[in-house]
């Protein structure tokens, strides 16, 4: 199993400057937590000078309960308002960690929706999600625990040395010697834990992948009879991420156990040494006590950060694969970003849209759209055809927006369309990929996903429209009939019909399909065909056609290959031309001319 580098200190340098970036939304919350912590903390040296006060009156001066009773109230009073400020600190940290959070995950599914379906397919599903959950999750802690213990490190242990230095200068000197003996250790065991949970992340990321393909390939696998071969894999990659979480555990706990041990050492020596002055007597009662009161608080800030230091570790490696997706190149062409709205408002069934010189390649690769321009007509049917990889897909694609940076390229009644525009843009469009998304809701909220205020008739117009108001209405509980995830519950061809009623519902100016009717027995798919004919009457149906039946109803064909249209005009035409149309009709689409 093969895992990415360890970052180097460059590396590390810049992934917590962008975790420091991105901490923005929340920065004014976590400063004010921060600060409601060091004001507790001094709290804290005021209480215990008042406690070692209380005790010096009452065993020296034999002073009675009425008069300590002022400083008993004021005691009590430092209790409370500390209660109170670490409370709120507290709840201050865990909600700019949550705004963070937030805020980071707005950014990731914005810049996966920008690279496109075909980013998502490269990255992994499984890793994907790992990084939009898990990752996201990781850096709780960061923001929460680890950043204000890195602070509080810093002004604790100052704020306590500043009051104890001008009280008793030797024992301020103790501390001053073994403080650094505690981040010391932490660091030189980090180093170690960092490279192991790095390992353990990447781990993490190649089991999801792993897993969620096997389970959407159950069935090949339980007909290939391979599904014993695959568990024992899931197991073998399951408990190779099981030594590595362990490998981590076992670094943690044995910083966890040296800190400490440390710590516990530094009260003991500052103890034994208080003891010493006070047996011998120089050294006053109610310095000492203090000094005794101060020595676990100085050191407390020091093992927090210690316990927390895994959640940077944590916080880390997931940063490395957030900022991975988001410094990915969205083309190969260095073309300016226009965010601007051009002034494009809605598309209507009498928009005229244009394609003008659309040029799209992926990163590192000559794949995908070269000088495209087409005319598409306000409404009709316009099929595209090609063979695998022509572009067809890489096309639409860029129709829907999902490829921001050549948007402009797309032209609107002689208006190009900017990124701003995007949204405006895909509210005018339907669309139906070969395999529909279907959600885990009822079959009546799934279509009214196109059309939210949409009246029950209008549901069953568009159901009927469909082909799908027949097997709708025969289930049990009809339209309120719940399905499970991607629409389990009912067949291939039936969610296929279920998302078309959800398109016809829109009633968007255009419908884009990727064969629609690939699903569907002869009798429905004539239905269907004649639906999304009457459709096209009125509105524009692009559709990328894999059937002869499809072409022959289309009012236009383009033809693409290697990103560039070769050939286009009607089916009656081009059929009896020859050319790449007629050379791919024998070759590819003689199987299906009965279909």
């Amino acid at each position: 199993m093969t895992t990415k580098a360890r970052p180097d200190r460059a590396q590390q340098l810049l992934l917590r400057g962008f975790l420091k970036r991105e901490s923005k939304p929340a920065a004014l919350a976590l400063k004010f937590s921060i600060a409601l912590g060091t004001f507790n903390a001094l709290l804290m040296i005021a209480g215990a000078y008042l406690l070692a006060k209380i005790v010096h009156v009452v065993m020296f001066d034999t002073a009675g309960l009425s008069e300590v009773s002022d400083l008993l109230w004021a005691l009590g009073g430092i209790a409370l308002a500390r209660g109170i400020f670490l409370a709120l600190s507290q709840r201050l940290s865990a909600h700019a960690a949550r705004n963070i959070k937030s805020s980071m995950r707005a950014n990731l599914l914005e810049k996966i929706t920008r690279l496109g379906p075909r980013f998502t397919d490269q990255k992994g599903h499984g890793a994907m999600l790992n990084t939009l959950h898990d990752g996201v999750e990781a850096l709780h802690d960061y923001y929460a625990n680890y950043l204000p213990s890195v602070a509080y490190s810093a002004l604790i242990p100052l704020a306590i040395l500043v009051v104890i230095f001008p009280t008793d200068w030797q024992a301020g000197l103790i501390f001053l010697f073994t403080a650094p003996l505690i981040p010391f250790f932490m660091i030189l065991v980090g180093h170690k834990a960092e490279q192991l949970n790095q390992a353990r992340w990447q781990q993490l990321a190649v089991l999801g992948n792993y897993f969620f393909d096997r389970v959407r390939g159950l069935t090949q696998l339980k007909l290939f009879n391979a599904t014993k071969r695959e568990l024992i894999q899931i197991a073998k990659i399951s408990d190779d991420f099981r030594h590595a979480t362990l490998s981590v555990l076992k670094i943690a706990f044995l910083s966890s156990f040296a800190l400490e041990f440390l710590a516990t050492i530094s009260v003991a020596l500052v103890a034994v040494i208080i003891g010493f002055r006070l047996f011998f007597g120089t050294l006053d009662f109610a310095t000492g006590f203090v000094v005794l009161l101060l020595a676990p608080e100085f050191y407390l800030p020091l093992r927090k950060l210690g316990n927390h230091y895994h959640a940077r570790l944590e916080g880390i490696s997931a940063a490395g694969d957030m900022l991975e997706i988001l410094q990915t190149p969205e083309s190969a062409s260095p073309e300016p970003k226009n965010t601007a709205p051009s002034g494009f408002t809605s598309l209507t069934s009498k928009s005229e849209i244009r394609l003008k010189k659309l040029t799209f390649t992926y990163p590192d690769s000559n794949e995908g759209l070269h000088e495209v321009s087409l005319s598409l007509p306000a409404t009709g049917m316009v099929a595209f055809v090609g063979a695998s990889g022509a572009g067809k897909s890489t096309l639409f694609d860029c129709l829907l927006g999902f490829h921001p940076q050549v948007i402009s390229h797309v032209n609107v009644n002689n208006l190009p369309l900017s990124e701003g525009d995007i949204p405006s843009w895909q509210q005018g469009i339907a669309w139906i990929p070969q395999q529909p998304t279907l959600f885990y809701t009822t079959i009546k909220e799934n279509i009214l996903l196109a059309k939210p205020d949409a009246t029950m008739d209008e549901v069953k117009r568009a159901a009927q429209l469909a082909g799908a108001l027949d097997f709708i209405e025969l289930l049990p509980n009809g339209f309120d009939t719940l399905l499970g995830e991607q629409g389990e519950g009912v067949s291939g061809g039936q969610k296929q019909r279920i998302a078309l009623a959800r398109a016809f519902l829109k009633q968007a100016p255009i419908l884009m399909l990727d064969e629609p009717t690939a699903h569907l027995d002869s009798a429905t798919e004539l239905s269907v065909q004649n639906a999304i004919n009457e459709y096209a009457h009125s509105h524009l149906v692009l559709v990328i056609a894999h059937r002869l039946n499809t072409l022959k109803k289309a009012s236009n064909i383009v033809l693409l290959d290697n990103g560039r249209i070769v050939q286009q005009g009607d089916y009656q035409s081009l059929s009896q031309q020859a050319g790449p149309f007629k050379a791919l009709l024998t070759s590819d689409m003689h199987e299906v001319e009965n279909a």
